[in-house]
């Protein structure tokens, strides 16, 4: 599977993957189920190695976000 995504997508994908490997930390140290606890390190390596991915391409320090403004003028002669 292949997913392009634009500069503000990617840097935003970043953000979340960041913001939710730190809680999934967390939830790794506070759990008490060995199963589950399990389950959740191989998230965490799956996810840290996806982030680490998108870590490898170009980023801006702030999300670029464009907008397009059409405008339109007529001028007549007509008075």
């Amino acid at each position: 599977m292949q997913l392009h995504l634009e500069d503000h997508e990617a840097h935003l994908l970043r953000e979340v993957l960041r913001s939710y490997l730190r809680e999934l930390r967390g939830e790794i140290v506070d759990t008490d189920n060995v199963g589950y606890k399990r389950t959740l390190k191989h998230e965490r390596e799956v996810l840290d190695g996806i982030a680490a991915r998108l870590d490898e391409t170009p980023d801006h320090d702030e999300p670029v976000i464009t907008r397009i403004v059409r405008v339109s003028a007529v001028w007549t002669d007509d008075l």
